[in-house]
């Protein structure tokens, strides 16, 4: 009876302390809230059919996300990126193939992808797709065969 006593105080406090440390905030802080109006973003070519604009970070050198438009029927073939990524689609669909198979992502789906993995991602042919990418640490594309 001791030894279940005892074990439930060991989950107890380890509960307590895992809860402590999930809703701990986190060491950076932004400065001060940040709107940024759907009408006041700035959107900058980046290939040919797609343009991003920067919310936060800076992609060029370090952890990001911004909002990137693909053009209806954009593709862009098999490459690769050195950061992970997260993105969430926020209308059109998302073609995405990493090797098995094509996904249709549409608005409201999620997609985790590492880094390294080789991909293709596109614009359906009937629309254009808008997503919200984060990126772990600066943003490029390397083209692969």
């Amino acid at each position: 009876m001791k030894a279940l006593s005892r074990m439930a105080l060991v989950l107890t406090l380890s509960g307590a302390t895992f809860f402590a440390i999930a809703a701990a905030p986190s060491a950076k802080t932004t400065a001060k809230d940040e709107i940024i109006l759907a009408n006041q973003m700035k959107f900058e070519q980046v290939l040919p059919g797609i343009t991003k604009a920067r919310l936060w970070g800076d992609p060029a050198k370090g952890p990001s996300g911004v909002i990137t438009r693909f053009s209806k029927g954009t593709k862009v073939g098999w490459h690769t990126h050195a950061s992970d990524a997260k993105v969430v689609v926020i209308s059109g669909t998302l073609l995405y193939n990493n090797g098995s198979g094509e996904k249709a992502i549409g608005p409201g789906s999620f997609l985790q992808e590492r880094a390294n993995i080789k991909h293709t991602t596109a614009a359906s042919a009937d629309a254009d797709v808008t997503f919200y990418e984060e990126v772990a640490g600066p943003f490029a594309v390397k083209m692969v065969k």
